[in-house]
């Protein structure tokens, strides 16, 4: 009896694992074929070099196509890539990645407005869950964190070898060289101190309108518009209405001086690479 307990338990147990090591390991490469078979490929990689399979795929909408996969191989010929007919989607097209049995990569994303979001990301491995299967979408992200995913997302290439930072408290965080990057291309500042020393605050939330001003300042966004939204950042703000990122409506919904959540975060960053 004992030994049939154990065996459940360790049974139980290789699930769980197994679940959690989906969670983050796969994620795809997607490629374009404008000038030959007019096909999409999307291709399946590991961070930990395991195997997963593609199972199939579902047309979502115009523009989004769910990929399902596996790690276990049922059939001879099952590989790690799949062609997809352009014809089916409007150009780019949005990729999730769906464990074969139809869970999400994130087990706690299900009743979140910004789900599909989170799971692109996720799939083409710009972002992270944690090592229980979760994404934790309502946590706050911190502005060394956003450094980090600015960096991740848009393919920054981080200076290495630095030895004078813009700001006296990154010294010591494990972001520096992102938040360094970032500071010499202008796109985020400081807060100034005494005697005029600037200090990044790694470890604040950073704000709704904070992430608007350095993603517009990256991607180099435009105000047309000179609307009032009661924010210091109303020019960045503008922007992203102007270039349809937010809608006036979504902006006024949203507390600007409050700490992002991860959800939007991730919401505002996949938008930012579809446009």
């Amino acid at each position: 009896m004992k030994k049939r307990v154990f065996a459940i338990l360790l049974f139980a147990f290789f699930l769980f694992s197994t679940a959690s090591a989906f969670a983050a390991d796969v994620w795809c490469k997607v490629e374009y074929y404008y000038n030959g078979t007019n096909y999409t490929k999307v291709i399946l990689y590991s961070k930990s070099n395991k195997t997963y399979y593609v199972k199939g795929f579902t047309r979502d909408s115009d523009s989004q196509v769910s990929i399902f996969f596996s790690d276990k191989k049922t059939f001879s010929s099952e590989t790690n890539t799949v062609l997809i007919p352009q014809s089916m989607f409007l150009m780019p097209i949005r990729v999730i990645l769906v464990n074969s049995d139809g869970s999400p990569l994130f087990n706690d994303v299900k009743d979140s407005p910004y789900k599909d979001s989170i799971l692109y990301l996720a799939s083409i491995g710009k972002i992270d869950g944690y090592k229980d299967g979760t994404f934790k979408p309502k946590k706050s992200v911190t502005r060394q964190e956003f450094a980090k995913l600015i960096v991740n997302v848009f393919d920054i290439k981080v200076e290495k070898n630095i030895t004078k930072y813009s700001f006296a408290d990154i010294k010591n965080c494990w972001a520096k060289n992102e938040i360094e990057t970032l500071a010499k291309m202008g796109v985020i500042a400081g807060i100034k101190g005494k005697n005029g020393v600037l200090y990044f605050k790694p470890q604040d939330g950073v704000t709704y309108e904070q992430a608007i001003t350095v993603i517009s300042r990256y991607l180099k966004l435009k105000a047309i518009s000179k609307k009032d939204y009661k924010s210091w950042a109303n020019e960045y703000i503008n922007a992203f209405v102007d270039n349809n990122l937010l809608s006036e409506k979504e902006v006024k919904s949203l507390k600007l001086n409050a700490f992002a959540t991860r959800e939007w975060i991730a919401y505002i960053l996949s938008k930012a690479v579809l446009r």
